[in-house]
């Protein structure tokens, strides 16, 4: 599982790019970040991708970028929908 997490940065926006076994590593390599893992997606109208993909306080998500699962801020989120 490959994930990226989007964060407003002063300038542009700062990326961390994740890649583990299992979602349970992911999720460990996240709170590393200072990311807290608040369960895992279990919605299943969404893509095969996301399902059991980690879910984080404080960050919109999960949801595909292509060839991995992105995370937003909610001001990256807006900034990017806008």
């Amino acid at each position: 599982m490959k994930i990226r997490i989007y964060q407003t940065a002063q300038q542009g926006f700062r990326t961390i790019e994740i890649e583990g076994a299992s979602a349970q590593i992911v999720a460990a390599r996240a709170a590393v970040e200072g990311f807290r893992c608040r369960g895992f997606n279990s919605n299943a109208s969404q893509r095969q991708e996301l399902q059991g993909a980690p879910k984080f306080t404080g960050l919109i998500g999960p949801m595909w970028d292509g060839d991995a699962i992105r995370y937003e801020c909610s001001a990256t989120y807006a900034e990017l929908s806008a």
